[in-house]
């Protein structure tokens, strides 16, 4: 759930007015506890541009990437410190790129293109080779021959069936 900054900043003050973490949540109706401390932390660390909704989805370079992976190392933060300090508003992402990383190395923190992938071209039959005939070897022609008898025999059983319909409309 998407809280707005008024909200966020009215939790915030509720806290910091000597309320505990699990009362706040519990007054403001959110959740989990730890909703509250991650706004308070963030809000402490980067002022109220770091409690601000996004507006869009970030996406992070992968150089950008190694980088948070390289302070984080050398620093020893967790992954929540971590995030914190880069203004990366879910910890776990953090979590997902030393993951992938350490399986896949930089390619693992590549980002991943979006949407859908388009169709792609049905490749011809392996069969039938992209050449002229007089430059086809003999395995070459022989597995096109193979390719086209096949066809040959199934385009005569199609013809064979029956003509019947084979999604007849229901009458009703």
């Amino acid at each position: 759930m998407k809280y707005d900054l008024i909200f966020k900043q009215s939790v915030i003050a509720y806290y910091d007015a000597g309320n505990g973490l699990q009362a706040t949540a519990k007054h403001f109706g959110i959740a989990y506890k730890s909703t509250v401390d991650k706004w308070v932390k963030q809000y402490k660390f980067g002022g109220v541009e770091a409690i601000r909704p996004k507006r869009s989805k970030a996406v992070y370079s992968a150089d950008f990437k190694y980088q948070v992976l390289t302070v984080m190392e050398q620093e020893g933060l967790s992954e929540a410190d971590t995030a914190l300090q880069f203004s990366i508003t879910s910890p776990s992402l953090v979590g997902v790129w030393r993951k992938r990383y350490a399986s896949d190395g930089m390619l693992g923190l590549m980002p991943k293109p979006k949407g859908k992938r388009p169709m792609s071209k049905k490749a011809k039959n392996a069969y039938i080779a992209d050449k002229p005939d007089d430059e086809k070897t003999i395995a070459e022609l022989k597995r096109e021959l193979d390719y086209l008898r096949a066809e040959n025999e199934y385009l005569k059983k199609l013809d064979a069936l029956p003509a019947t319909p084979s999604n007849p409309k229901k009458q009703g």
